[in-house]
């Protein structure tokens, strides 16, 4: 926190503000983002140099303007804003899951029905390779499916363009937020937001 003596707001959350399930969203935004970024330290000189933290300051800032239009339409549902929020998130920390091809054999994936998230392989596997796997982290197949779609809506599209995605099945926002979790070495427990979103 910084005092400061005068201040204007630019932009004000208002329908978040108003709305149980956006405004628990954004707690679990802020909650991630605070496990994620460094202390920062007010008296650095150098530190106005330093732009390392601006990419999660720029999906943060989008993730809680995107929650608040969705919440001001009346159309926010908790599920697509987590996957859309992790998704930009995890293309900006570098630890997006490979989508394009299968982990282990490199076989396109585009045309396979049978596509599996393997959570400790960082990214997604054809159902061959899968079956060779004797402890992987994984889905199951219609929710890797989907779940691999989800993500190309989202990696493809800029924050602004996204609307609300269409999710069958509510097991893909726990399994993408499981992935988030194995990548950065956090537990679910970590989040107290958490329980109030999914």
């Amino acid at each position: 926190m910084q005092n400061t003596k005068e201040w204007i707001p630019g932009w004000v959350h208002e329908s978040i503000r108003l709305n149980h399930k956006a405004f628990s969203l954004m707690c679990l935004f802020l909650e991630i983002v605070t496990n994620l970024a460094p202390e920062e330290n007010l008296h650095d000189e150098n530190s106005d140099y330093d732009e390392s933290m601006m990419g999660l300051f720029k999906v943060l800032s989008n993730g809680l303007f995107h929650l608040e239009k969705r919440a001001k339409e009346k159309k926010c549902d908790p599920y697509s804003e987590l996957i859309i929020f992790l998704g930009k998130l995890l293309v900006e920390q570098g630890v997006f899951p490979t989508r394009e091809n299968c982990a282990f054999c490199d076989e396109i994936l585009f045309e396979r029905g049978d596509v599996f998230l393997v959570t400790d392989h960082g990214g997604f596997s054809c159902g061959t390779c899968l079956t060779h796997l004797e402890e992987a982290i994984t889905t199951n197949q219609k929710e890797g499916r989907e779940l691999w779609e989800l993500l190309g809506v989202v990696a493809n599209h800029r924050y602004q363009e996204l609307s609300e995605l269409k999710i069958e099945y509510n097991e893909v926002a726990h399994i993408l937020f499981h992935y988030f979790c194995y990548q950065f070495h956090f537990k679910a427990s970590d989040f107290k937001s958490l329980s109030m979103v999914l």
